[in-house]
C-alpha cells in the first residue's frame, strides 16, 4: 500500500481559512535590516501571522500585543530570539531575489457557552503550527531540527 506525503501547508489554505494578504518583506537600505512593505496598514489588534514563500507556508506566529507591534519586532529587534532568527532566514531569501509574503487574521474574540473566554488567537497558531509544522517555526517539531 502506497502512503503520500502530507501537502506542504500553503497560502490557498491560508486565504481559504479567513487570512488576507498583508504584504511583503523588502530589504531595507540599511544592510541586515528588513522592512515591511504592506497591501494595507497592519492592524493593531492582536493576531495571528504568516510567512510564505512561493505559496508555502514557513512560518507562524500570534501577536498578543498587536500584528503591527509583532511585525515591527522584527525589523528592529536585536535581543528577541525568534525575531533575529527568522529575520535571518528572510534576509537570506530576499538575497536570493525570494519574496517572503505575510498573511495576517484577527479572529474575533469568543467566550465558552458565553461565559468562559478562549484566546483564539493562541489556540489557531498552536493548532496551526502542531498540524502543519512550518519549517522555520521550532515548537512543535518534536525535536525534528
Amino acid at each position: 500500500m502506497e502512503t503520500s506525503e502530507p501537502t506542504a501547508p500553503n497560502t490557498a489554505q491560508l486565504v481559504a481559512g479567513g487570512f488576507t494578504r498583508a504584504g511583503v518583506w523588502r530589504v531595507h537600505e540599511t544592510e541586515g535590516f528588513i522592512r515591511f512593505e504592506g497591501d494595507r496598514p497592519l492592524p493593531a489588534e492582536p493576531g495571528v501571522y504568516a510567512y510564505a514563500v512561493t505559496g508555502v507556508v514557513r512560518y507562524v506566529g500570534s501577536a498578543q500585543r498587536g500584528l503591527r507591534r509583532r511585525l515591527r519586532h522584527y525589523e528592529i529587534a536585536k535581543t528577541l530570539r525568534t525575531a533575529h532568527r527568522i529575520r535571518r532566514e528572510i534576509l537570506a531569501l530576499l538575497a536570493e531575489d525570494r519574496e517572503v509574503e505575510v498573511f495576517t487574521i484577527v479572529p474575533p474574540p469568543m467566550t465558552l457557552n458565553g461565559i468562559l473566554p478562549v484566546d483564539v488567537v493562541a489556540g489557531l497558531e498552536e493548532g496551526l503550527i502542531r498540524s502543519w509544522q512550518p519549517i522555520w517555526n521550532r515548537r512543535g517539531m518534536g525535536g525534528k531540527l
